[in-house]
């Protein structure tokens, strides 16, 4: 599959679990964090963390052009790579990491830092040879 559809497929894909973290969060959560403010918020951290990535890749997918040659292609693909991964980490930090409400979230801050690093790869690569 090229990479630009993957992003897109991704960048969809992560619209739909945000979607679906926010269903969870509504319906059947609240009694679970009434009394938790810090858990609340690092739940809906999370969830706008996935939104993030999702709309990045989507991103990625729309704009995303070839033609780079060289280090640039390399650096463009690791970017592609750490973008791809950051909605697939930052899901699993939602389902396994929020509950536990500890400010110490290496998952997400992974995640986090894997969709940032993924962006700066594609902003340094420069654009496509034309």
């Amino acid at each position: 599959m090229q990479m630009r559809k993957l992003h897109f497929v991704v960048g969809l894909a992560g619209i739909v679990a945000f979607l679906g973290t926010g269903i969870f969060m509504r319906a059947g959560f609240p009694e679970l964090y009434s009394a938790n403010d810090a858990l609340r918020y690092i739940y809906r951290a999370n969830h706008v963390y996935i939104l993030l990535a999702s709309l990045a890749n989507l991103a990625l997918g729309v704009h995303l052009t070839g033609g780079r040659l060289g280090w640039r292609a390399r650096l463009s693909t690791v970017g592609s790579v750490l973008a791809l991964a950051s909605p697939i980490v930052l899901c699993f930090a939602f389902v396994f990491e929020a509950s536990k409400a500890s400010p110490e979230r290496i998952v997400t801050l992974l995640g986090v830092f894997a969709l940032a690093f993924g962006i700066a790869a594609h902003a340094l690569s420069g654009p496509a040879q034309r």
